[in-house]
């Protein structure tokens, strides 16, 4: 599934990047990787997504829903957003920015839920909202398609 998601989430995942002082970005699908654009191997992205997670486990007992962390460290800081089975965790440098990178991680989480949750269960009539490339298309290109 993650190489089906891939061009369209890394694109918009890119702006998000770029949208601060943003050291890195994580993405996670339950507990898998899905981006990893952070400045870390990937044996550590997984390890930082698996401690999200249970801390999220951790806190959300009883009726508490958790839907953000945000802690700080020396000279970085870092959101963590929850959003049905989508998880994101954004490195970033300036400690004023976290409400506007919030805002804007929540917009992307919902959208990505919807995302894979079309991927996972798609539609009948979905087939015919797509055009599919001809031998033309190169897949490491953005081909425009005329209707």
């Amino acid at each position: 599934m993650a190489a089906t998601i891939t061009p369209s989430l890394r694109s918009a995942l890119e702006r998000l990047k770029h949208a601060g002082a943003v050291n890195g970005i994580l993405l996670g699908w339950r507990r898998q990787i899905l981006l990893n654009l952070l400045p870390y191997e990937d044996f550590r992205a997984e390890r930082a997504l698996q401690a999200l997670l249970d801390a999220r486990g951790h806190y959300a007992g009883g009726e508490r829903e958790v839907r953000a962390f945000w802690f700080g460290y020396e000279g970085v800081f870092a959101l963590a957003l929850f959003h049905g089975e989508s998880t994101l965790l954004v490195l970033h440098t300036m400690a004023a920015e976290v409400d506007f990178l919030r805002k804007a991680a929540r917009t992307f989480l919902e959208d990505t839920q919807l995302l894979v949750d079309a991927l996972l269960n798609p539609a009948e009539d979905a087939r015919d909202d797509t055009v599919p490339l001809g031998p033309d298309g190169t897949p490491n290109m953005t081909n425009l398609i005329l209707r």
